[in-house]
């Protein structure tokens, strides 16, 4: 028997050979045994087969036609030094994929695969920016998620321009809340324990800053501040300690005054130069002639100073200037020169009428002819009167005499030098006070504004009177 193998076809489908063979098989009767493949059947089958390996062996980026798109979950602030876990899964899909989570241009943080994947990270300073995850397969990305990496805020403290925080009216005022570390952080503003306003109409606000563009009396006080992270959960806060803000005043024009007192073998004269208004220290300057004498610093409004005089010695004009650290401003000019009382003295006299023309007080007035710095007093009927009575009051250094009751009778001054106690009263002529119907026609003759200057001293003679 003879066996005969007949190669009669080759069918080669995707790199899979398939062969199909006749055989003859010779015995004493010849018969032949053919095997016939049908090679459309086969092939279909094999597809179908290499179909669903590609299923199981090539990544899934669709579902019913839509692309898988990852989502990312997880927190947008924490404070350096914690832990955080970013969470990424594609919604109705139950099947491992592999997730990236990367951050900001594409740096790839870390990569794991499962159906839902959970990052922890450690929070350092650098963790901060913007993260999404990516699917490995088909490269979709999720939704980004910004997370901000917070250093805890410690070490409040005010900081001034100018420092020290010491300013003059309308001067420009800048404090800032500092911190040693802290980041993401808001402010809070104090102003004598007050909190300010963001919208204050004293102070201008603004991130870390508190400025005052043109300072006033009303800026003044004690300033603190509060820092606190910006966080929804656990907000963490640092206050500064109080400092003091001085806002001085400009000081006023000088004023330049001089009295006399004899020390026993001459005159002195002391001499004031003062400022109404304004805040210490100053610096005061005694200038004579242009040249200057003498310079005191005070922590006062006046300073004195003290200069040899004689009666009748013209030393020239003086003048003080005051300084501050804003300002240099210059009295009116002051002769230096002593005078004895001398010559005539007068005694004028103005009446006080009330409401319905009566004479209510008298205002008499001594005047020498000359005479720096004298002294008077006061008689009535040849009398001597006191500084202070029932009835009168003496002003202005004793020159004016205000009656506060008009008793009739004959009253004169006196007046001699106030430095030089053995001097000789010079003595004036006696006037005669009564209340006559003539002067009430000589008030309706003078004008009406020096009728309302009378009331004025009326008033003042009706609450002199009323004292205790």
């Amino acid at each position: 028997m003879k066996l005969i193998i007949s190669d009669k076809h080759m069918i080669r489908l995707t790199g899979i050979a398939l062969i199909s063979h006749t055989h003859t098989h010779t015995h004493t009767h010849t018969h032949t045994v053919s095997i016939r493949v049908n090679a459309y059947m086969m092939a279909g089958s094999l597809h179908f087969l290499l179909l669903s390996l590609c299923v199981l062996l090539e990544p899934v980026t669709e579902i019913g036609g839509l692309l898988l798109k990852p989502v990312l979950s997880g927190p947008s602030e924490a404070y350096v030094r914690s832990e955080v876990q970013f969470d990424c899964a594609v919604p109705g899909w139950s099947s491992p994929l592999t997730f990236e989570l990367r951050k900001d241009a594409g740096d790839l943080i870390a990569a794991e695969n499962n159906v839902k994947v959970t990052f922890t990270l450690q929070v350092t300073e650098g963790s901060e920016g913007e993260y999404y995850c990516r699917l490995t397969a088909g490269g979709q990305t999720s939704n980004s998620i910004h997370f901000q990496a917070v250093i805890p805020v410690i070490g409040a403290q005010l900081s001034s321009d100018p420092d020290p925080a010491i300013i003059y009216e309308g001067q420009k005022l800048v404090l800032r809340c500092l911190v040693r570390k802290g980041t993401h952080l808001s402010f809070t503003w104090y102003h004598n324990t007050q909190e300010l306003d963001s919208s204050s109409e004293l102070h201008r606000l603004s991130g870390d800053a508190l400025t005052v563009d043109g300072a006033t009396e009303m800026h003044a006080g004690i300033y603190s501040c509060t820092a606190q992270n910006q966080m929804t959960v656990n907000p963490r806060f640092s206050s500064s300690r109080n400092l003091l803000v001085t806002v001085k005043k400009h000081i006023s024009v000088p004023s330049l005054s001089f009295t006399v007192f004899s020390n026993g073998s001459g005159l002195t004269a002391n001499i004031s130069c003062r400022s109404e208004r304004g805040s210490a220290p100053v610096t005061f300057r005694l200038m004579l002639d242009g040249l200057e004498l003498d310079v005191k610093r005070e922590d006062s409004l006046e300073s004195w100073f003290v200069l040899p005089v004689s009666v009748g010695l013209d030393l020239g004009v003086a003048q003080c200037e005051a300084q501050t650290e804003t300002q240099q401003l210059l009295s009116d000019p002051v002769r230096l020169l002593v005078v004895s009382v001398g010559g005539a003295v007068r005694v004028t006299v103005t009446y006080l009428y009330d409401a319905d023309g009566t004479v209510a007080a008298a205002r008499l007035k001594c005047v020498p002819d000359r005479g720096t710095f004298p002294t008077f007093s006061w008689c009535l009927n040849h009398s001597s009167l006191p500084a202070e009575g029932a009835a009168h009051a003496v002003t202005h250094h004793g020159q004016i005499l205000i009656l506060t009751e008009v008793s009739a009778g004959f009253y004169g001054c006196r007046v001699r030098d106030s430095f030089n106690d053995s001097s000789v009263w010079v003595v004036s002529e006696d006037i005669f006070i009564q209340k006559t119907g003539e002067r009430v026609l000589h008030l309706q003759s003078i004008s009406r504004k020096t009728q309302k200057s009378m009331r004025v001293l009326f008033v003042f003679a009706q609450i002199w009177q009323r004292r205790p």
